[in-house]
Protein backbone atom coordinates (compact mmCIF):
# COMPACT_ATOMS: atom_id res chain seq x y z
CA UNK A 1 0.00 0.00 0.00
CA UNK A 2 1.55 3.31 -1.06
CA UNK A 3 0.31 6.86 -0.69
CA UNK A 4 0.00 8.63 -4.02
CA UNK A 5 0.91 12.23 -4.67
CA UNK A 6 -1.89 14.78 -4.80
CA UNK A 7 -2.30 18.51 -5.10
CA UNK A 8 -3.13 20.51 -1.94
CA UNK A 9 -6.69 21.07 -3.19
CA UNK A 10 -7.34 17.42 -3.92
CA UNK A 11 -8.26 14.75 -1.38
CA UNK A 12 -5.36 12.39 -0.61
CA UNK A 13 -5.68 8.95 -2.11
CA UNK A 14 -4.22 5.52 -1.59
CA UNK A 15 -3.34 2.93 -4.20
CA UNK A 16 -4.07 -0.72 -3.57
CA UNK A 17 -2.66 -3.54 -5.64
CA UNK A 18 -4.54 -6.82 -5.57
CA UNK A 19 -2.94 -9.84 -7.22
CA UNK A 20 -4.50 -10.39 -10.62
CA UNK A 21 -6.76 -7.34 -10.39
CA UNK A 22 -4.36 -4.47 -11.02
CA UNK A 23 -4.09 -1.21 -9.10
CA UNK A 24 -7.06 0.81 -7.85
CA UNK A 25 -7.11 4.25 -6.19
CA UNK A 26 -9.60 5.34 -3.55
CA UNK A 27 -10.09 8.58 -1.66
CA UNK A 28 -9.14 8.37 1.99
CA UNK A 29 -12.34 7.96 3.98
CA UNK A 30 -14.02 6.10 1.14
CA UNK A 31 -15.22 2.60 2.02
CA UNK A 32 -12.91 0.07 0.44
CA UNK A 33 -14.47 -2.84 -1.44
CA UNK A 34 -14.95 -5.86 0.82
CA UNK A 35 -14.12 -9.41 -0.28
CA UNK A 36 -16.92 -11.27 -1.99
CA UNK A 37 -19.00 -13.26 0.52
CA UNK A 38 -18.95 -17.04 0.51
CA UNK A 39 -22.35 -18.61 -0.20
CA UNK A 40 -22.30 -22.42 0.03
CA UNK A 41 -23.17 -24.21 -3.22
CA UNK A 42 -23.44 -20.90 -5.12
CA UNK A 43 -21.05 -19.08 -7.43
CA UNK A 44 -21.40 -15.29 -7.22
CA UNK A 45 -21.26 -13.91 -10.76
CA UNK A 46 -22.15 -10.23 -10.63
CA UNK A 47 -23.14 -7.52 -8.15
CA UNK A 48 -26.60 -6.30 -9.24
CA UNK A 49 -27.68 -4.13 -6.31
CA UNK A 50 -26.26 -2.28 -3.32
CA UNK A 51 -27.95 -0.39 -0.50
CA UNK A 52 -27.19 1.07 2.91
CA UNK A 53 -26.84 -2.30 4.64
CA UNK A 54 -26.44 -4.97 2.01
CA UNK A 55 -25.69 -6.19 -1.48
CA UNK A 56 -27.57 -8.28 -4.02
CA UNK A 57 -25.66 -10.68 -6.25
CA UNK A 58 -26.49 -12.65 -9.35
CA UNK A 59 -25.49 -16.22 -8.50
CA UNK A 60 -25.55 -19.69 -10.00
CA UNK A 61 -26.16 -22.76 -7.84
CA UNK A 62 -24.69 -26.22 -8.26
CA UNK A 63 -27.72 -27.30 -10.31
CA UNK A 64 -27.05 -24.54 -12.85
CA UNK A 65 -30.00 -22.37 -11.80
CA UNK A 66 -29.55 -18.62 -11.57
CA UNK A 67 -30.60 -16.97 -8.31
CA UNK A 68 -30.44 -13.65 -6.53
CA UNK A 69 -28.53 -13.60 -3.23
CA UNK A 70 -28.86 -10.74 -0.75
CA UNK A 71 -26.08 -10.30 1.81
CA UNK A 72 -26.51 -8.08 4.90
CA UNK A 73 -23.37 -7.10 6.84
CA UNK A 74 -23.08 -6.50 10.59
CA UNK A 75 -20.42 -3.83 9.96
CA UNK A 76 -22.99 -1.55 8.31
CA UNK A 77 -25.03 -1.31 11.54
CA UNK A 78 -24.15 0.78 14.60
CA UNK A 79 -24.86 -2.09 16.99
CA UNK A 80 -25.99 -5.71 17.18
CA UNK A 81 -29.59 -4.80 17.97
CA UNK A 82 -30.78 -3.56 14.54
CA UNK A 83 -28.71 -6.22 12.77
CA UNK A 84 -30.28 -9.01 14.83
CA UNK A 85 -33.72 -7.42 14.42
CA UNK A 86 -33.31 -7.52 10.65
CA UNK A 87 -32.48 -11.22 10.83
CA UNK A 88 -35.47 -11.93 13.10
CA UNK A 89 -37.77 -10.21 10.59
CA UNK A 90 -36.31 -12.34 7.81
CA UNK A 91 -36.95 -15.51 9.84
CA UNK A 92 -40.60 -14.50 10.18
CA UNK A 93 -40.97 -13.73 6.48
CA UNK A 94 -39.07 -16.70 5.02
CA UNK A 95 -41.88 -19.30 5.29
CA UNK A 96 -44.53 -16.72 4.33
CA UNK A 97 -42.65 -15.74 1.16
CA UNK A 98 -43.46 -19.03 -0.54
CA UNK A 99 -47.20 -19.00 0.15
CA UNK A 100 -48.28 -16.20 -2.21
CA UNK A 101 -47.61 -15.85 -5.93
CA UNK A 102 -46.72 -12.15 -5.65
CA UNK A 103 -44.20 -12.49 -2.83
CA UNK A 104 -40.60 -12.99 -3.90
CA UNK A 105 -39.82 -16.52 -2.72
CA UNK A 106 -36.90 -16.97 -0.31
CA UNK A 107 -35.31 -20.34 -1.04
CA UNK A 108 -32.57 -20.50 1.60
CA UNK A 109 -31.26 -18.46 4.55
CA UNK A 110 -27.76 -18.68 6.03
CA UNK A 111 -25.50 -16.85 8.46
CA UNK A 112 -21.72 -16.47 8.63
CA UNK A 113 -20.90 -15.52 12.21
CA UNK A 114 -17.14 -15.45 11.60
CA UNK A 115 -17.23 -12.91 8.78
CA UNK A 116 -20.26 -11.04 10.14
CA UNK A 117 -23.07 -11.35 7.62
CA UNK A 118 -26.26 -13.22 6.87
CA UNK A 119 -27.74 -13.93 3.47
CA UNK A 120 -30.79 -15.26 1.73
CA UNK A 121 -31.16 -16.89 -1.68
CA UNK A 122 -34.16 -15.75 -3.71
CA UNK A 123 -35.86 -16.17 -7.05
CA UNK A 124 -34.13 -14.21 -9.78
CA UNK A 125 -35.96 -11.38 -11.50
CA UNK A 126 -36.55 -11.48 -15.23
CA UNK A 127 -33.87 -9.65 -17.23
CA UNK A 128 -34.58 -6.03 -18.07
CA UNK A 129 -32.53 -5.94 -21.28
CA UNK A 130 -34.28 -6.86 -24.50
CA UNK A 131 -31.49 -9.19 -25.67
CA UNK A 132 -31.44 -11.10 -22.40
CA UNK A 133 -35.27 -11.28 -22.35
CA UNK A 134 -35.31 -13.12 -25.69
CA UNK A 135 -32.70 -15.61 -24.48
CA UNK A 136 -34.56 -16.12 -21.21
CA UNK A 137 -37.88 -16.73 -23.00
CA UNK A 138 -36.26 -19.33 -25.25
CA UNK A 139 -34.76 -21.10 -22.23
CA UNK A 140 -38.10 -21.14 -20.41
CA UNK A 141 -39.70 -22.87 -23.42
CA UNK A 142 -36.97 -25.51 -23.31
CA UNK A 143 -36.61 -25.98 -19.55
CA UNK A 144 -39.86 -24.73 -17.99
CA UNK A 145 -40.57 -21.62 -15.93
CA UNK A 146 -39.04 -22.76 -12.65
CA UNK A 147 -35.92 -20.66 -13.17
CA UNK A 148 -33.54 -23.49 -14.09
CA UNK A 149 -31.55 -21.44 -16.56
CA UNK A 150 -28.47 -23.27 -17.86
CA UNK A 151 -25.30 -21.25 -18.32
CA UNK A 152 -25.45 -21.63 -22.08
CA UNK A 153 -27.58 -18.84 -23.57
CA UNK A 154 -27.92 -16.69 -20.44
CA UNK A 155 -25.98 -13.44 -20.79
CA UNK A 156 -24.59 -12.67 -17.35
CA UNK A 157 -22.76 -9.54 -18.51
CA UNK A 158 -25.91 -7.79 -19.76
CA UNK A 159 -28.23 -8.94 -16.97
CA UNK A 160 -30.09 -6.33 -14.94
CA UNK A 161 -33.25 -7.11 -12.94
CA UNK A 162 -36.58 -6.14 -14.44
CA UNK A 163 -38.35 -3.86 -11.96
CA UNK A 164 -41.30 -1.52 -12.17
CA UNK A 165 -38.80 1.31 -12.23
CA UNK A 166 -36.94 -0.13 -15.24
CA UNK A 167 -40.25 -0.74 -17.04
CA UNK A 168 -41.39 2.86 -16.57
CA UNK A 169 -38.01 4.13 -17.72
CA UNK A 170 -38.23 1.95 -20.83
CA UNK A 171 -41.91 2.52 -21.68
CA UNK A 172 -42.66 5.93 -20.20
CA UNK A 173 -46.06 4.77 -18.99
CA UNK A 174 -48.04 1.58 -18.50
CA UNK A 175 -51.33 0.72 -20.14
CA UNK A 176 -54.49 0.75 -17.99
CA UNK A 177 -54.59 -3.04 -18.18
CA UNK A 178 -50.99 -3.42 -17.03
CA UNK A 179 -51.53 -0.91 -14.21
CA UNK A 180 -54.59 -2.80 -13.00
CA UNK A 181 -52.81 -6.15 -13.14
CA UNK A 182 -49.84 -4.85 -11.14
CA UNK A 183 -52.04 -3.01 -8.65
CA UNK A 184 -54.16 -6.08 -7.91
CA UNK A 185 -51.11 -8.32 -7.55
CA UNK A 186 -49.43 -5.97 -5.08
CA UNK A 187 -52.52 -5.26 -2.97
CA UNK A 188 -53.19 -8.98 -2.54
CA UNK A 189 -49.51 -9.50 -1.65
CA UNK A 190 -49.74 -6.78 1.00
CA UNK A 191 -52.95 -8.24 2.37
CA UNK A 192 -51.17 -11.60 2.61
CA UNK A 193 -48.33 -10.03 4.58
CA UNK A 194 -50.74 -8.29 6.95
CA UNK A 195 -52.63 -11.53 7.48
CA UNK A 196 -49.40 -13.03 8.81
CA UNK A 197 -48.66 -10.03 11.05
CA UNK A 198 -45.98 -8.53 8.78
CA UNK A 199 -45.67 -5.05 7.29
CA UNK A 200 -43.41 -4.14 4.36
CA UNK A 201 -41.64 -0.87 5.18
CA UNK A 202 -39.91 -0.01 1.92
CA UNK A 203 -42.30 -0.22 -1.03
CA UNK A 204 -40.99 1.65 -4.07
CA UNK A 205 -40.62 1.16 -7.81
CA UNK A 206 -37.27 -0.63 -7.60
CA UNK A 207 -38.65 -3.06 -4.99
CA UNK A 208 -41.37 -4.31 -7.35
CA UNK A 209 -39.78 -6.90 -9.62
CA UNK A 210 -41.02 -9.29 -12.29
CA UNK A 211 -40.47 -13.06 -12.14
CA UNK A 212 -41.76 -15.01 -15.16
CA UNK A 213 -43.74 -11.87 -16.02
CA UNK A 214 -45.50 -11.68 -12.64
CA UNK A 215 -45.03 -8.58 -10.43
CA UNK A 216 -43.69 -9.39 -6.96
CA UNK A 217 -42.81 -7.48 -3.81
CA UNK A 218 -39.09 -7.54 -3.14
CA UNK A 219 -36.27 -5.61 -1.53
CA UNK A 220 -33.69 -5.26 -4.32
CA UNK A 221 -30.73 -3.21 -3.08
CA UNK A 222 -32.01 -2.82 0.49
CA UNK A 223 -31.99 0.97 0.32
CA UNK A 224 -33.64 3.26 2.81
CA UNK A 225 -31.94 2.13 6.00
CA UNK A 226 -35.15 0.90 7.65
CA UNK A 227 -36.29 -2.49 8.85
CA UNK A 228 -37.85 -4.24 5.88
CA UNK A 229 -40.46 -6.10 7.90
CA UNK A 230 -42.02 -5.52 11.28
CA UNK A 231 -44.37 -7.91 13.04
CA UNK A 232 -47.83 -6.48 13.55
CA UNK A 233 -47.54 -2.93 14.87
CA UNK A 234 -44.67 -3.73 17.23
CA UNK A 235 -41.06 -4.12 16.20
CA UNK A 236 -38.97 -7.14 17.15
CA UNK A 237 -36.02 -6.41 19.40
CA UNK A 238 -32.74 -8.30 19.65
CA UNK A 239 -33.73 -9.63 23.07
CA UNK A 240 -37.01 -11.07 21.81
CA UNK A 241 -39.12 -8.27 23.30
CA UNK A 242 -41.01 -5.65 21.34
CA UNK A 243 -41.43 -1.93 21.20
CA UNK A 244 -43.88 0.31 19.42
CA UNK A 245 -43.23 0.85 15.73
CA UNK A 246 -44.05 4.13 13.96
CA UNK A 247 -47.66 4.42 12.88
CA UNK A 248 -46.63 5.10 9.27
CA UNK A 249 -45.46 1.73 8.02
CA UNK A 250 -45.08 2.21 4.28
Amino acid sequence: MTESASSPAASPAISLTNSGEGEHSYLIGQTLPRPSPIIPDHELLKLIGRGSYGEVWLARNIMGAYRAVKVVYRSTFDSDRPYDREFEGLKKFEPVSRTHESQLAILHVGRNQTDGYFYHVMELADPATAECRVQSAELKEQHGAEGQRPEKGFDVASYHPKTLRSELQAQGRLSPGESLKIGLALTTALAHLHKHGLIHRDIKLSNIIFVNGRPKLADIGGEGGRDLFVCGHRRLSATGGTRNAPSRSL
